[in-house]
């Protein structure tokens, strides 16, 4: 190999290697530096997890064994359960997806792919599962933290 041959391998050598250095230290550059800007963490919110299955739950439901029980879900993550005739049975608390089971206190009966909530009320968490059968004017929830009882519901308008 010529000499000439020789120092064109070694400059185009010198020219890659500067080249990767370079740009290696520009992304690593802003890092040690700490000049870049961390992206704002947002809290998830129901509806940031929600999937469309959870999603017709959301409205006022009439209990199918009791006309007077009422639970309703709202969108903001809130749920309310009432008794017709009884103020004092109202419950007010919050419901979510679970999304994670394993980040739950809770050890889940096998249910296979079936949406799951968790509803707080009083401060107590319920467990239940969307029953399959659930359509947009009727709603089926499985008890899982109870006897695993269903609840049937009918949507009021």
């Amino acid at each position: 190999m010529s000499n000439k041959a020789l120092i064109t391998v070694i400059i185009l050598l010198l020219l890659g290697g500067g080249y990767w250095f370079y740009t290696d230290f520009q992304n690593k550059g802003t890092k040690v530096t700490g000049t870049e800007t961390p992206a704002p963490e947002v809290a998830p919110t129901p509806q940031a997890k929600m999937s469309a299955e959870v999603g017709r739950v959301i409205g006022k439901w009439k209990s199918a064994e009791d006309a007077k029980f009422t639970r309703e879900f709202r969108e903001d993550g809130t749920v309310t359960d009432m008794y017709e005739g009884d103020a004092s049975a109202t419950s007010n608390g919050t419901w979510s997806q679970v999304v994670d089971v394993a980040a739950e206190p809770f050890t889940f009966p096998a249910v296979g792919d079936a949406t799951l909530l968790k509803l707080v009320l009083d401060g107590e968490a319920y467990y239940f599962a969307v029953s399959a059968d659930t359509t947009s004017d009727k709603l089926m929830l499985i008890h899982l933290s109870g006897r695993g009882n269903v609840l049937s519901f009918t949507r009021v308008n």
